[in-house]
């Protein structure tokens, strides 16, 4: 068989585990009661070669965290980009100087 072949094979048998699944998901649904369906949490599926890992809640505390951990302190950035801006003008400038300066002594020898 050919490699091609043998990789549609195993993509099949993955989906066909995947709807066997949905199909024992909607099952136990329909069979549970409706305060019960509330409370019971899915859990995480192997297919074939393919690791399904559940991902991790973040909590509002834990996004809290991330958002002081991330939060800029400094100024705006329309202060940031000025700033720049001023910095390599005046370095262009003082290069153009440096290169006549240097320039001016190399001609006068």
């Amino acid at each position: 068989m050919s490699d091609r072949l043998k990789e549609l094979q195993r993509l099949r048998a993955a989906a066909q585990e995947q709807v066997a699944w949905l199909d024992r998901e909607i099952a136990r649904e329909q069979s549970l009661p409706a305060a019960a369906r509330s409370v019971v949490a899915p859990q995480p599926q192997t297919f074939s070669g393919i690791a399904s890992s559940p991902r991790e809640s973040t909590s509002p505390l834990d996004a809290d965290k991330l958002i002081q951990r991330y939060q800029r302190t400094g100024g705006s950035i329309k202060d940031e980009v000025k700033r720049g801006c001023f910095i390599y003008f005046y370095a262009a400038l003082g290069l153009l100087v440096a290169g006549v300066i240097v320039a001016y002594l190399i001609w006068k020898k």
